[in-house]
């Protein structure tokens, strides 16, 4: 496995906990089954992406889709879910450095 390849593995690790913690905080798992199945994949969304070699413009796809099933489910979720969006941070910051460490190993 090569450094970028780690690296990549490490974000989807950090990525996934963050997201689970979230939503465990915001109480996704008393809004019911559909709730939690929504945000669920919206959390593994991310890092099923960083691990899978796609181009830049598949990314920004998953993450918008990512923010549309957060939306969803805060819209139909029978309680409020106000820190729910956080779960959308470590995924862009996911984004962020695949980009930058993308373009370390093009130069």
């Amino acid at each position: 496995m090569d450094k970028i390849t780690a690296t990549r593995a490490g974000l989807a690790i950090i990525i996934f906990v963050m997201g689970s913690l979230q939503a465990w905080d915001s109480d996704v798992p008393a809004a019911g089954l559909l709730i939690v199945s929504l945000v669920s994949l919206a959390i593994a969304l991310p890092p099923v992406a960083l691990l899978v070699p796609l181009k830049q413009s598949y990314f920004l796809g998953v993450f918008a889709l990512l923010f549309i099933l957060l939306i969803l489910a805060r819209l139909i979720s029978p309680i409020p879910l106000p820190g729910l969006f956080i779960v959308l941070v470590p995924a862009v910051m996911g984004l962020i450095f695949t980009g930058i460490f993308r373009q370390d190993a093009e130069t």
